[in-house]
């Protein structure tokens, strides 16, 4: 697949030196793609490409940990936000997946059990919400090569109004239909520590939530998550201090969306003199987590931020310990 000027949430980028990485955002600095290292080269990986092995990574501490001592050429300043981020310079990109290309491909030859259950859940998606198929993609391993036999399916919906009628057709056909159902047994479980487990908050607080997320589930007894994508406003913004807050959510419609956003009124927390309004976040576990009317508790990184209407505070939500639950789900307030 060959490279294209802009580059988008869920596209993956392989660099000159063998790693692979998933872009995060649709902004990024001119030399720069903000992206986030997800499979490296290893012997004893499980994973097999053009005969090498490879490990996949998640944990953004860790493999931040790793890049800043292995490649520290991955680790950049980027000037819009304020902060450092794992990015791959533009001269490293070896190669450019685009996820509506490569599902194109599947489509047309589902050559695997994998590809078979992509393939009639895209068409069952695009059927039911009038959604042409090439407004999906495909992203995660299944993207790149490196899917094995009990991969999940990774799917993008590019478009706002695509977006809202996917989401409405889902919740329809898990509503209707048998073969897509929520996450249970011990998927559910091992989903939840591993979203919510560093808060040192009680997992069941989040289970109702996350059981209820129509986003990600379970097609044919195999994983799914749908991402919606919504263009970034590529505000500035820097980061201000850590912080805890409580509010009510006023708007959740870009909630299913991402990047996610919720409109607040804050309530309380250890804000200083500042107000925050919003709450943001690139981390799909963040979506449908709250709904307007909601009652919340939240821990984030208060960000400032100039936008086109002027200059206001923003909790973003993404780092080791944040979270956002609604209060109704917790025994203890602010």
């Amino acid at each position: 697949m060959g490279r294209r000027r802009g580059f988008n949430e869920g596209d993956y980028i392989q660099s000159n030196d063998g790693l692979f990485f998933a872009v995060k955002g649709s902004t990024h600095p001119e030399n720069l793609v903000v992206s986030i290292l997800r499979y490296i080269p290893d012997p004893n990986g499980d994973r097999v490409l053009g005969g090498v092995r490879y490990k996949r990574v998640y944990d953004i501490d860790s493999t931040s940990e790793y890049l800043s001592k292995n490649h520290p050429e991955y680790i950049n300043h980027i000037p819009r936000l304020g902060i450092e981020l794992q990015s791959v310079p533009i001269s490293k990109i070896a190669r450019f997946y685009e996820p509506r290309e490569r599902l194109n491909e599947i489509l047309k030859n589902p050559d695997s059990e994998v590809e078979k259950v992509l393939t009639d859940f895209v068409n069952a998606l695009s059927v039911s919400s009038g959604v042409p198929s090439d407004s999906y993609g495909v992203s995660g391993s299944l993207l790149i090569g490196l899917q094995t036999e009990g991969s999940d399916i990774d799917i993008n919906v590019y478009g706002q109004g695509n977006g809202r009628r996917t989401y409405d057709a889902l919740a329809e056909i898990r509503e209707k239909q048998d073969w897509v159902k929520p996450l249970m047994g011990e998927l559910f479980d091992r989903i939840l520590s591993s979203r919510w487990g560093d808060t040192g908050i009680p997992l069941d607080k989040f289970s109702g939530i996350e059981s209820s997320k129509v986003l990600h589930g379970v097609v044919h007894g195999r994983e799914y998550f749908v991402r919606l994508l919504m263009a970034d406003d590529g505000s500035v913004s820097k980061p201000i201090k850590r912080a805890k807050i409580k509010a009510r959510i006023v708007d959740a419609s870009r909630s299913i969306f991402n990047p996610c956003i919720y409109g607040i009124i804050q309530v309380s927390g250890d804000t200083g003199n500042l107000k925050v309004s919003e709450l943001k976040s690139f981390r799909g576990k963040f979506t449908e987590q709250a709904q307007e009317g909601d009652m919340i508790e939240a821990r984030g990184t208060i960000e400032e931020v100039h936008g086109e209407n002027g200059v206001y505070h923003r909790l973003i939500l993404g780092g080791s310990g944040d979270y956002l639950l609604p209060l109704k789900f917790k025994d203890t307030y602010l």
